[in-house]
């Protein structure tokens, strides 16, 4: 063989290698791309499925120390799809937005449930406070119809946004089962919460806002003087 031809072949050889090495390397990072995404997802879900396990035991969720637990969730969401965001996603940018979708979907959920309960506390506080002060024996005490016309005012804004909280998170935990059914056949529906417990917690919820539909009801019942 020539020299010339030495030389070529000798550029060829090395241009191979270094497309394989290209190759090779493109491949590793978009398969380390998929597995930051993927442990982000699988993290996520396991605070999700706790959040909405809480749903299952109301006694659970309407205390301080449970809306405390869904606040920190929605906060360490918010590094999650801060880490995501951080992530060089071009090399699968479905991937990346089906999860950015489910994670954004996840906070909202957690936000609006942690809101949910604690206006719930509220109501429920209220409508006692209200009780408390109509069944109280001073009615003819200077102030005491203003009293019960601001506290009935009280738990009737309270319900009034308790309502909304309520509405938001029913209409998301349904938005959550389609950002699940858009990520899972990218990543795997082992990954994610189970659609079922969505949909229980869900049912849950509207339950809940039931009882506590009837228990102002009955709030209202109490003849406030005017």
């Amino acid at each position: 063989m020539s020299k010339p031809l030495k030389i070529v072949a000798a550029v060829a050889a090395v241009l191979v290698i270094a497309a394989g090495a290209a190759l090779y390397w493109g491949q590793h990072k978009t398969a380390q791309l998929r597995s930051d995404i993927a442990a982000l997802v699988v993290d996520a879900s396991a605070r999700l499925r706790g959040a909405l396990g809480m749903e299952a035991d109301q006694k659970a969720a309407d205390t301080e120390q449970g809306v405390a637990q869904l606040e920190q969730d929605s906060a360490a969401f918010d590094k999650q799809l801060a880490a995501l965001h951080a992530l060089d996603t071009g090399r699968d940018a479905a991937l990346a937005d089906a999860a950015d979708d489910y994670l954004g979907t996840a906070r909202q959920l957690t936000v609006y449930q942690a809101r949910m309960h604690r206006l719930r506390i509220d109501v429920d506080g209220a409508a006692r406070a209200l009780d408390e002060h109509m069944r109280s024996a001073d009615r003819r005490a200077r102030g005491w119809i203003g009293e019960a016309m601001r506290r009935k005012d009280v738990l009737e804004k309270k319900y009034f946004d308790y309502r909304l909280a309520s509405d938001g998170y029913a209409d998301l935990a349904r938005t959550y089962l389609d950002s699940r059914k858009r990520l899972a056949p990218l990543l795997g529906a082992q990954a994610m919460v189970d659609e079922q417990l969505a949909i229980d917690a869900r049912k849950q919820a509207q339950e809940a806002a039931k009882q506590t539909a009837a228990l102002v009801e009955r709030a209202r019942q109490l003849p406030v003087p005017r």
